[in-house]
Formats: C-alpha cells, structure tokens, sequence
C-alpha cells in the first residue's frame, strides 16, 4: 500500500536551516536550560526522604545561588567563600535523581550573567574556538552550569582542565553535574595512572555534592523492552498526518548519516526547531562514531522535551551493541536507552 504524503518537514529542507559554523556570540545566546528543565526551581524539587543527601544538596545550592544572586560581582575567592573544599561545585549521582533539575534550579535562582550548556557542547565549543577563544566568551559570566560532566579520553582532560583553570582565574563559577566522582572520571576509558595529576587537580577545583537515589525512568526502563514501545507502519503514517508542520520525519538510515554532516554543536539547534521526531525504521547501530552521535542528538531531543515516535526492525535494547553498552561508553548508551523509552512510551 503507498504511504500517503505527510505534511511535515523533509530532512534537506530542515538541515538548509541551519548555518555551518555559529558565531560566538550565538553560541552564548543558545547556552540556557533546555525547554524541559527551563522553568525549574528549587522549589519544585521533591527530596526523596529515604535520601537525606537530596535535601542536602537543595540547601547547599540555594546557599550558592544567594552568594550568586546578590552583591557585586566578586573575585572568585569570594564567590567560593564558605565551600567545604575546591573552587567548584560538582552533582555527582545516578541516572534520574534530579542532578540536572537541581543545577537548572541553580542557574535560574543565580541572577544574570550565567550559561548552562552540556560537557560535550564544552568540548565542542573550544574545537571550534580554541582554549583562549572559549575563555573570552566566558570571561563576563558569573555562572557556567556544564551538564553531564564526562572523560572519554585524554584530549576532552586537558581541554576541560584549560576550562577550569581559566573559567576559575577570571572569577567564573563552575557548577557540573555527572554519573562519575571527579577522581574516578576516564576510569575505564583511558590510563588514569598517567594523567593522575591532572585528574588530582580537576577533581580538587570542585565541591562535590553527592545526590543519590532511584533513577524514575528505570521504573520503567528494562535491559530489552521488545518492540512495543514502536509503532507498525500503518499508525506512524497516523501520527504524521496529525503532526504539526514543525515535526520532521526521516528514515532512520537518512537522519543517521545526516547527522555526520551537521557539526554536533548544532544538535540543539536543529531539536529546537522542531516540534516532533517521526522516525522510520530504527535499526542497529553498528559504529561507534555513528552510536555516539545518536547519543548526543537523543540528549538535545530529550532537553528539547520533543515527542520520539518511531518504527523499528529491532527492540530498544537491540539498537546498540552489548559491547557498547558495557565499554568505556557504556553509560552514555544506557542513558541514551533510558531517554528514548521515556521519550517513546510517553
């Protein structure tokens, strides 16, 4: 049976959209919570009472925020005055205990001049300005939350220690939040013994405040979900034809090798354009550089608070390898599975 035309975006006419190489000051203007934390705020953080250390890290926040929010604008000795230890301030937990929540908490109670942006956009961004380049566009805020604090290997250390190390001279406060303690980040993925004393000397620039507890997608999420969680053909064809014209629908394969053509920094851009993700033919992934991608788009979709629907020759847990999920990478890919059965079942 044909499939009948859906009025939604193609593909090249999304991509035209978007401009190869960001100015610096664009850049900047886009470094704001995504829409599905933008309104949060301490407030509507519910602490689980089985998990003290998530009341903790509320009262500590709110102290940084009034440091933050109030006065003029000090060095950063005096922006980091009453920290137990470090120069920074560190979430440290599990998949879904509210870290990200919190941190936009933060950056919305802290005033004005702050960014919040993801580690991987951190990288991103000294790729396409350099070191010097990255902490001149830093160097007026007060505030710069960087979400899902990752090492993959030795080259995102040393960018991220230059970070620190000149975000922490110019005054900047530096909040993060990440699955990992900072001296145990690049466990697995690369030689901690040789880079220990950059690693002493990132995880020393931080506070670390730990907030544990029960990842609320897991209730859900399983290792393999089967395929009911995608749609036949028949009813993607359905929801197409009831999306809005902002929704895109591409075939798996096509936005796969799309996104190769996309520099990653736009990702965000390119889900906040968008009002939807119609997506035929999911299948397995097979290259690491292609999984990765899918990972960091899955994040700007999620952030966007955009609804996934999608077909799939597969079930959920098949899309990525199992060496995938339980190598060096292995917590990205669970993450990026957890957000796409939240994404998907809702």
């Amino acid at each position: 049976m044909p499939v009948t035309p859906a009025p939604v975006l193609s593909l090249d006419a999304l991509l035209k959209t978007l401009p190869p190489r960001p100015e610096a000051g664009e850049l900047l203007d886009a470094f704001v919570p995504p829409p599905r934390f933008a309104g949060k705020g301490f407030a509507d953080y519910r602490p689980d009472p089985r998990h003290p250390s998530q009341e903790a890290a509320v009262e500590r926040l709110r102290a940084i925020a009034t440091e933050l929010g109030g006065g003029a604008r000090m060095g950063w000795r005096g922006l980091f005055r009453g920290a137990r230890t470090g120069s920074g301030v560190y979430l440290d937990g599990g998949f879904g205990v509210g870290k990200t929540h919190l941190m936009a908490a933060l950056w919305n109670a802290a005033g004005e001049a702050r960014s919040y942006l993801s580690f991987d956009e951190l990288m991103f961004t000294i790729g396409l300005l350099g070191v010097e380049g990255t902490r001149e566009l830093f160097r007026g805020q007060r505030l710069v939350c960087v979400d899902e604090w990752e090492l993959d290997d030795p080259g995102n250390l040393r960018m991220a220690i230059a970070f620190l190390r000149g975000a922490l001279a110019d005054g900047v406060r530096v909040a993060a939040t990440s699955n990992t303690v900072p001296d145990e980040l690049g466990r697995g993925r690369f030689p901690q013994k040789s880079f220990a004393s950059e690693i002493e000397e990132l995880a020393s620039s931080f506070e670390t405040l730990r907030v544990e507890g029960e990842d609320f997608r897991h209730r859900l999420f399983r290792a393999d979900p089967g395929r009911e969680l995608f749609l036949d053909e028949a009813r993607l064809d359905a929801a197409a034809r009831a999306a809005s014209p902002r929704t895109l629908r591409a075939p798996f394969a096509e936005l796969l090798a799309a996104l190769g053509e996309v520099h990653p920094i736009r990702y965000a851009a390119l889900a906040g354009s968008l009002d939807g993700l119609l997506v035929d033919g999911i299948a397995p992934i097979g290259g690491m550089a292609e999984g990765l991608r899918w990972v960091h788009f899955i994040d700007k979709v999620y952030d966007a608070a955009l609804p996934l629907t999608a077909t799939s020759s597969v079930g959920l847990g098949e899309i990525f390898p199992a060496d995938f999920v339980a190598g060096p990478f292995g917590k990205k890919f669970s993450r990026c599975l957890s957000r796409m059965e939240e994404m998907l079942a809702t």
